[in-house]
């Protein structure tokens, strides 16, 4: 493994800066003294651009690594209505890439203190979609067709489904059709833009926009929940949704009373999870945790920034 390393490493520098055979000894002893096999292509590279920086103008080249000409990123949708990437980057698009998901990657012990159960790959895929749900977010992006860019979920009416039209589903403008907890999860905090439609899908009419939760009462919940209220959680009012508790499309209110600040992962708890939220008679959030019917209900929780400042009977 080791001279393996080496032997790419002395090619990699060849590469760039021919090397006459007493370079090449010079080289690998530099390779092979105070290195372990992980770092000899670190180490090969570093040789290789102080080598190039000897070299005339004219016969220097970009090393590989260094390239932003040679990124690409392939993004396909598979049979099962999941994405797959793969990203080639130039080394200091992958140094931004690494030291934006460094903070968003970190374990989130769970509210009894063991540690969280996610594996690496999963914190990293869950860190891409805070990037992502940040950036769109955001009011100063470019724009696409003449808007922001957005993500895009369609919403039949009941009476969509009629003979001869498609199943009234749930459907994201690139992905298709996704169950209705993923899409209650998608419009808990979004402007939604009503389109009326016939039985084909032929828009009809267009409404205006309309922002569930104000930036007011976005404020407000920043201020009672102070950052994800998931117990055990707390992470930044810039990473959360505003999840209704009772649900907006069974007329719950878009008010403080009926809002609660969660972290994407805890919201998904809440949707898909099994998890339970309310607001107890101290008008904070409390939080059950999953258990099947028939089963003892277990204690619920306090939101994360008041779990040792008050207790079950004052929620009751």
């Amino acid at each position: 493994e080791f001279a393996d390393a080496v032997g790419k490493g002395v090619t990699h520098i060849n590469a760039r800066t021919e090397l006459s055979e007493d370079d090449r000894a010079s080289v690998v002893t530099k390779l092979m003294t105070q290195t372990t096999p992980a770092e000899v292509g670190k180490k090969a590279r570093a040789i290789a651009i102080d080598r190039t920086a000897a070299l005339p103008p004219e016969e220097r080249v970009i090393p590989v690594a260094e390239d932003a000409d040679l990124n690409t990123m392939t993004l396909v949708l598979g049979e099962e209505g999941r994405y797959e990437a793969t990203l080639n980057l130039d080394v200091g698009t992958g140094e931004g890439l690494c030291a934006a998901l460094d903070p968003l990657c970190r374990p989130v012990p769970l509210p009894d203190g063991s540690p969280d159960p996610r594996p690496i790959e999963k914190r990293r895929g869950d860190a891409v979609a805070q990037i992502l749900r940040t950036y769109l977010s955001q009011s100063t992006r470019p724009m696409s067709g003449g808007v922001l860019p957005h993500v895009t979920l369609i919403r039949p009416a009941a009476a969509a489904a009629t003979v001869g039209g498609e199943e009234a589903v749930d459907r994201l403008g690139f992905g298709g059709p996704v169950s209705a907890a993923t899409a209650d999860l998608i419009a808990c905090d979004s402007t939604l833009t009503k389109v009326i439609v016939d039985y084909t899908g032929v828009p009809l009419d267009v409404g205006r926009a309309e922002r569930l939760f104000t930036p007011a009462i976005r404020k407000a919940l920043g201020v009672r929940d102070g950052g994800c209220a998931h117990p055990g959680c707390g992470r930044p009012v810039s990473w959360c949704d505003a999840h209704h508790i009772r649900p907006w499309s069974e007329d719950g209110q878009t008010s403080l009373d009926n809002g609660v600040l969660l972290c994407r992962l805890h919201h998904t708890l809440i949707h898909h999870g099994g998890w339970q939220v309310y607001l107890g008679r101290d008008r904070h959030p409390w939080f059950i945790p999953p258990h099947k019917p028939g089963e003892p209900e277990p204690e619920h929780l306090r939101s994360h920034n008041r779990r040792t400042m008050t207790d079950l009977r004052a929620a009751a």
